[in-house]
C-alpha cells in the first residue's frame, strides 16, 4: 500500500479516535453515545457483593456513601466495587470536609494485562487542588515510580457537592471535575479495569450518584 494511503488512513483513524472522545465529553451528565449504562448507584441500599471493602469504615447512610481512614489500618480506606471497562464514561458527586486529606478514584489493570504490581492510575482530589496520576509499580519503584501526569491549583472546596466526571479512551484520559479539566495519557492506560477503587486518607469524604457508561461492542 502506498505511504500516501497508509498516512491517510492513520489521519483518519486518528481524526475518529478524537471525534469519538469530544461526542462524549460534550454529553456531561448525559449517555454517551455508543455506549451502555453498567453501573447506576444511588447508596439507596447498603453495599452489595460487588463492593469489597479493604480497609477503613465505608457505610450508607441518609443515601450516600461515607468513607473514613481508621488510624489502627495505618493505610488509607479503600474500597472497590468490580465492573470490567475498557473505553468508559465514569461520573460520580463527591463531598469532601476538612478532616479529609486525599480523595482518590482510580482504577487497578485487569490480571495479566501488564507486568506491573500496583494501581493503575487516579484522580487524586484534596482542598488545594487535585491531579492525575500514573501509580508507582511496586516490582520497580525506581524505574517506574508514582508520576504525576496533569495538575490543576484550583481549590476544591470542602463541604460542598462537587461532580466528577472520566472518560477513558485507548491510552487517553480526561478528568473534569465542575468546571476544571485535566487530560492525561501513558501507554498503560488502554487495559481492562476490573474494578473501580476508591481511596480516602483522612476524614470525611462523601459519594453518590456512581454511574458508568461502557463503550457498546
Amino acid at each position: 500500500m502506498p505511504i500516501r494511503t497508509l498516512l491517510a488512513a492513520f489521519l483518519i483513524a486518528t481524526l475518529v479516535s478524537i471525534q469519538s472522545i469530544h461526542a462524549v465529553e460534550s454529553q456531561f451528565g448525559i449517555a454517551p453515545q455508543n455506549s451502555q449504562l453498567v453501573v447506576d448507584e444511588t447508596f439507596d441500599e447498603p453495599l452489595d457483593k460487588k463492593w469489597h471493602v479493604n480497609t477503613g469504615t465505608w457505610k450508607v447512610v441518609d443515601g450516600v456513601l461515607q468513607a473514613s481512614e481508621v488510624a489502627a489500618d495505618n493505610h488509607a480506606a479503600a474500597a472497590r466495587r468490580t465492573v470490567q471497562t475498557d473505553n468508559a464514561v465514569y461520573q460520580l458527586r463527591f463531598k469532601i470536609s476538612d478532616g479529609t486529606k486525599a480523595f482518590h478514584f482510580g482504577f487497578d489493570p485487569a490480571k495479566g494485562e501488564l507486568d506491573k504490581k500496583g494501581h493503575l492510575f487516579s484522580v487524586i482530589v484534596t482542598p488545594t487542588g487535585w491531579r492525575i496520576m500514573k501509580h508507582v509499580d511496586k516490582n520497580r519503584r525506581q524505574e517506574d515510580p508514582n508520576e504525576v501526569l496533569a495538575s490543576s491549583d484550583v481549590a476544591v472546596q470542602t463541604g460542598k457537592w462537587h461532580e466528577l466526571r472520566v472518560t477513558t479512551w485507548q491510552n487517553y484520559v480526561t478528568a473534569t471535575i465542575d468546571q476544571t479539566e485535566l487530560k492525561a495519557s501513558h501507554p498503560t492506560f488502554g487495559v481492562k479495569k476490573p474494578t473501580l477503587v476508591f481511596r480516602c486518607a483522612g476524614e470525611g469524604v462523601e459519594i453518590d450518584d456512581v454511574k458508568v457508561w461502557s463503550q457498546r461492542r
